[in-house]
């Protein structure tokens, strides 16, 4: 079997590792993923395919931020009569300083004939040299650019494998309920899975039924609170790292409805409108809100509340049609919208572009 190979999706990389049954396995893996939950479970999958073929194994996980990348490169060089076959996996690769990368690159060049090394990264940005040097020796399984909706059907592969390891079955409903109510986000869908696992008992078929008496959706609450700070506080708050569009879409329906809110009340205000007449005009509004929404309504203006939810009309465009990553497109609203408040801020004259 050839080396040096690169699959953008799990499959075909398992695909791969159950070959290796016939064929030898290569002495370096690289998997890179903004999960590091999710690279353990390929890691896991690879060990095991190791394990298969060479029988005894010894399996060590190190922090590759931590500790010397020349001791680590010591140990894959040393053989143990005492020990199985050695397997090290290092983490978070892409945060070894560039000065330190050289011997790794080397022996990634030219690998142990008697030990594996499986690399982890969380981009592959900066592990050009490295894998320009070990192309001929590193398989890598790159999910860096894996689409949402390639995403969510391998999530959606990977919960039902989880469930049939248990000797369950989830139904689909309850499959697709899961992944739009808690997100794409592994270990939180774990989570999920292990209560469901529990709360079943001994029965074989998990439902939806079961899905929402345990899994209750708090999404709509929490993307409330999210886009009331995000237009109403300040800083900004923070966001989940691995923000999917299943929170992105819902979210920005969320702060159109602030930002909306928002233009009537500054509206109000510049055509002379009191504010205590101001929940005539908006009965609907919860006084509180009103309250909160007011002072800062007035400061900012109606021209602020137009171009953001100009603004708004466009990061839905584009977190629609192309295929950024969705933490990417939040970055991008976010950056903006600190602009406009920070021109905002300033005497009407500025001009703003």
């Amino acid at each position: 079997m050839g080396r040096g190979l690169k699959f953008q999706n799990t499959t075909a990389f398992e695909k791969h590792l159950a070959q290796g049954a016939k064929y030898p396995l290569a002495r370096v893996f690289l998997i890179v993923s903004s999960c590091s939950y999710e690279r353990k479970k390929i890691v896991d999958k690879v060990v095991c395919a190791i394990a298969s073929k060479e029988g005894e194994i010894h399996f060590q996980v190190q922090d590759g931020a931590r500790g010397s990348v020349q001791d680590f490169i010591t140990e894959l060089n040393t053989t143990s009569l005492f020990k199985g076959k050695q397997i090290l996996y290092l983490d978070g690769i892409d945060k070894i300083k560039k000065s330190l990368l050289p011997p790794l690159s080397d022996f990634v060049a030219k690998p142990s004939p008697f030990s594996y090394l499986l690399l982890g990264a969380n981009s592959s940005k900066g592990l050009t040299e490295l894998y320009a040097k070990g192309k001929k020796e590193i398989i890598a399984c790159d999910l860096s650019e894996e689409k949402p909706w390639d995403r969510k059907e391998r999530l959606k592969r990977m919960l039902i494998e989880e469930i049939a390891k248990e000797g369950r079955r989830l139904s689909g409903d309850a499959v697709e309920y899961l992944l739009e109510n808690v997100g794409l986000n592994l270990p939180s869908l774990q989570n999920e899975v292990d209560k469901l696992i529990t709360y079943a008992g001994e029965r074989c078929e998990l439902t939806l039924q079961d899905v929402h008496t345990l899994c209750a959706a708090q999404k709509t609450s929490t993307l409330w609170q999210l886009a009331d700070a995000i237009v109403w506080k300040e800083p900004f708050p923070k966001f989940e790292e691995n923000i999917d569009l299943s929170l992105l879409l819902p979210l920005l329906s969320q702060l159109r409805t602030q930002f909306q809110l928002g233009l009537n009340l500054a509206v109000l205000l510049e055509r002379g409108v009191h504010p205590s007449e101001i929940a005539h005009f908006l009965p609907h509004v919860k006084s509180a809100a009103l309250t909160k929404a007011l002072p800062l309504a007035g400061a900012r203006r109606s021209g602020f509340f137009k171009r953001s939810l100009d603004l708004l009309f466009d990061i839905e465009l584009m977190a629609k049609n192309s295929g950024f990553d969705p933490a990417l497109i939040l970055d991008c609203l976010i950056t903006k919208l600190t602009l406009l408040k920070q021109y905002y801020a300033l005497p009407v004259s500025k001009s703003f572009s």
